[in-house]
């Protein structure tokens, strides 16, 4: 599942994965993408942008993680500041990832998630 409200990034990401196998679905909005999530059964990775209009991606991963507990997350930003120096910032089973990003590095950080 791959949540990016950037078109372009969303379609350009997208082709990037399909590409190289992986069946993705997409979402403009943290909204949209918890239709999909309750719907559905499993998937193997949410790939969400943190900073989406309405629900961030923060909220989506954790709700998402209710849904789907043993669901990897990979969460992309622009502005990651000291993320790494706050420990709890991320949960185990997250990654981040920061934009802009080429398509080495995407494939590299869900290859090493899903």
């Amino acid at each position: 599942m791959l949540v990016e409200d950037n078109d372009a990034l969303r379609t350009r990401t997208t082709t990037i994965l399909d590409e190289d196998g992986f069946d993705v679905v997409s979402a403009a909005d943290a909204e949209s993408a918890l239709d999909h999530l309750t719907g559905a059964t499993s998937f193997d990775l949410l790939f969400s942008s943190i900073g989406l209009p309405g629900m961030d991606g923060w909220s989506l991963a954790k709700r998402a993680s209710r849904l789907h507990p043993t669901m990897p997350i990979l969460l992309m930003t622009t502005y990651a500041g000291d993320v790494d120096a706050r420990p709890h910032f991320l949960y185990p089973g997250m990654n981040l990832i920061r934009k802009p990003f080429t398509a080495e590095e995407v494939l590299g950080s869900v290859r090493e998630l899903a």
